[in-house]
């Protein structure tokens, strides 16, 4: 995988984690919905930015290093 595409990875979950916290802030914002039922809906939009927050630290990670190759006597 070349450079772009790990910036065009890196900024699609950069868009994804701007959306989650959008979506939480929605969330929060609603007074129509009980303390539990957001609790109940935000779960899963926590679960998807922890792995999207590690996904991004090993893909800057890997993007980040000059990989060379050893065999013959690098």
């Amino acid at each position: 995988m070349g450079e772009l595409n790990y910036m065009k990875s890196i900024d699609m979950i950069n868009g994804r984690l701007d959306e989650i916290k959008d979506e939480v802030m929605a969330l929060v914002d609603n007074q129509k919905i009980s303390l539990t039922q957001k609790n109940i809906l935000m779960q899963p939009l926590v679960e998807e930015k922890k792995v999207l927050e590690h996904t991004l630290v090993y893909l800057q990670k890997i993007k980040d290093t000059n990989y060379k190759g050893l065999c013959g006597g690098g």
